[in-house]
């Protein structure tokens, strides 16, 4: 069975607070970089989600629950624009490349909005996020408990990437 990539606007903010309500407390740690992360503090970030300004990405399954969840925050430092990501993938969905596909389609949008970088941080035992930005060939710095990474934007890749992606194609992952 495969899920498709789509992107999420207001009218989803539900299905993203229950994925990451859903999250277990170490999950919800590891996602958010934090020490104990409330119910609270999930719903203020919901709250605080840029639809139609940043990329919001995610799978839901057959039943209608969001099983994926990405958020590419769109942000300017000077006249440059960066692209923060962030993931969270339900626990019985992990392993299957889902994390990947999410990075790839936020770097696409990245490149769709002439953004110089796309940047990540995860704590330093979050070794499945280290990997996915391994495997989008971010350069990776550590600070103290903190992995930063960051991937510089060709300037001939700026611009060419059409957004959004639900008109170009179908990205699925495997879900089984």
């Amino acid at each position: 069975m495969f899920l498709p990539i789509r992107v999420l606007h207001a009218v989803d903010a539900a299905l993203i607070e229950a994925h990451l309500l859903r999250l277990a407390p170490v999950d919800r740690s590891l996602r958010f970089a934090a020490g104990v992360v409330t119910d609270e503090t999930i719903c203020r970030y919901v709250a605080g989600i840029r639809f139609g300004t940043d990329a919001v990405l995610g799978m839901v399954n057959a039943d209608g629950e969001l099983v994926a969840f990405a958020h590419g925050c769109a942000y300017t430092v000077g006249k440059r624009v960066n692209v923060e990501v962030a993931f969270s993938v339900d626990a019985d969905q992990r392993g299957k490349g889902i994390g990947s596909s999410l990075m790839a389609e936020t770097r696409r949008f990245a490149e769709s909005i002439r953004a110089h970088n796309v940047l990540g941080m995860c704590v330093a035992r979050n070794a499945p996020m280290r990997r996915i930005f391994a495997n989008a060939g971010m350069t990776m710095t550590r600070d103290d408990d903190e992995v930063h990474a960051c991937c510089h934007l060709s300037s001939r890749r700026r611009g060419t990437a059409a957004w959004p992606i639900q008109e170009l194609r179908e990205v699925t992952a495997s879900a089984n």
